[in-house]
């Protein structure tokens, strides 16, 4: 019977340091790789810095030079509002707001859609608000780099360090984005906002006038049908008129808009990123997500800014804008697959060896006992 004999302390040697050199080279074989729509992602971050910089340009018109304009303290004078002001709907975290002004931002939300499934040529339901303007433009900046048409409503109140400024609304943004030409995409209707959607209890009758006249100067149609449910149903039918909710290829909801979640509960049963369906939940009430859900729409659910700065590795209120193009939503670190294979190869090639003339031997000895025995 054939037992293995080549088992000298050369060979086991030899052998085990030629399997840890392929060990460590495949080890230390690491590559950077980028993903398939890398160029995708560049553009939606400079679209998002493009816009950021002509609303610089519009508020700080005496800013004509791009060290300047770049300066991310300026960026935040810009974007961030007041604490409070009379637009202001609700409370909110300065973290948040500050967090998605990054224009790497953009391409966590190219990646969001590429989730989705969405592609070039695909239409997708868009709800925004005013609590989160660098979000907005995220959500746009990734549209335009994708090439996608977007139906959009919005409820223009904000919650704190929004866009709550009663002369430089969300609307007014979006607004000066279009006429400067950084994207073509404007809102089909506005909403107040707020805890039922046309105020709630914190706007006074100044904040409900400051909000009408700022859908008024941007031309949009107001959302105002009296109750919660209504405004929903008025949202719905403003999609519609595009096309039936089950043509969209995806709805895509930025911050909690009331209208938008139905409830105030409904944001902690769904969580910031893609979800193919809903969750199965008793909700205490159904906004126009849910219907779009119903419809067999993906939805995209852009409200815990630091939830999803964290999966991308993005920094946090982070006052210093990082550069674009760097980081793990552009490229990460994988082992060499060539490598990995041609040291597992070289691994079996390795031991064929040493059992073919390990059977080699065996079978020469024997053959020699048997003729020492014959002699």
């Amino acid at each position: 019977m054939y037992r293995p004999t080549i088992k000298s302390n050369l060979w086991l040697g030899l052998m085990a340091l030629v399997f840890i050199g392929l060990y460590y080279w495949s080890e230390n074989s690491l590559i950077r790789v980028r993903p398939n729509d890398y160029s995708v992602r560049i553009k939606a971050a400079e679209y998002m810095k493009d816009g950021l910089e002509t609303l610089i340009r519009h508020r700080f018109p005496e800013i004509d030079q791009a060290g300047q304009i770049a300066d991310s303290m300026l960026i935040y004078h810009t974007m961030l509002g007041d604490k409070d002001s009379p637009i202001t709907t609700d409370e909110g975290r300065i973290d948040d707001k500050i967090t998605v002004l990054n224009p790497n931002f953009a391409a966590a939300v190219v990646d969001m859609f590429s989730e989705a499934g969405l592609k070039k040529g695909d239409t997708a339901a868009v709800l925004v608000t005013g609590a989160m303007p660098g979000a907005n433009i995220a959500v746009f900046a990734a549209a335009k780099a994708m090439g996608l048409d977007l139906v959009v409503t919005t409820s223009v109140g904000s919650s704190w360090w929004g866009a709550n400024s009663p002369g430089f609304t969300w609307l007014d943004m979006e607004r000066v984005l279009k006429e400067d030409g950084v994207f073509s995409y404007s809102s089909a209707g506005a909403s107040a906002g707020g805890s039922d959607d046309n105020g709630g209890i914190r706007l006074s009758e100044v904040g409900r006038e400051l909000i009408a006249e700022a859908i008024d100067r941007n031309g949009v149609t107001v959302i105002s049908e009296g109750s919660l449910s209504e405004n929903i149903v008025a949202r719905k039918t403003i999609y519609e008129r595009y096309k039936p909710l089950d043509q969209y290829d995806a709805v895509v909801n930025v911050g909690g808009g009331i209208a938008a979640i139905g409830h105030g509960m409904n944001d902690k049963w769904i969580s910031s990123g893609v979800h193919k369906r809903l969750p199965l939940i008793n909700y205490p009430n159904r906004g126009v997500v849910h219907l779009f859900s119903d419809s067999g729409v993906p939805i995209v659910f852009i409200a815990d800014a630091i939830e999803i700065a964290e999966r991308y590795k993005l920094p946090i209120a982070h006052l210093q804008l990082p550069a674009i193009g760097i980081g793990k939503l552009y490229e990460h670190l994988q082992y060499d697959p060539s490598i990995a294979w041609i040291s597992l190869i070289l691994m079996f090639v390795i031991l064929g060896l040493v059992k073919y003339f390990d059977i080699k031997r065996y079978k020469w000895r024997e053959e020699k006992f048997k003729q020492d025995a014959i002699d």
